[in-house]
């Protein structure tokens, strides 16, 4: 499976613009392992975390996808 990067710049999400789209392997796993080297932000709100948790195994699972 392709995993895309896609760079958007406007005042809004709705309003934005697409800047760049990449599919270049190095780009997208520099990325993920940027995210993921960050310490994820821990919320009290049980659904927040639940989201956060499932979008870090899913960068997980990109990365993974590298080998």
């Amino acid at each position: 499976m392709t995993t895309f990067l896609a760079l958007y710049h406007g005042n809004t999400v709705n309003a934005s613009e697409i800047l760049a789209l990449t599919a270049d392997r190095r780009i997208v796993e520099d990325f993920v392992d940027r995210l993921l080297g960050e310490p994820s932000e821990p919320s009290r709100d049980p659904v927040v975390s639940n989201i956060e948790e499932g979008r870090r195994r899913a960068l997980d699972v990109v990365r993974d996808e590298r080998t």
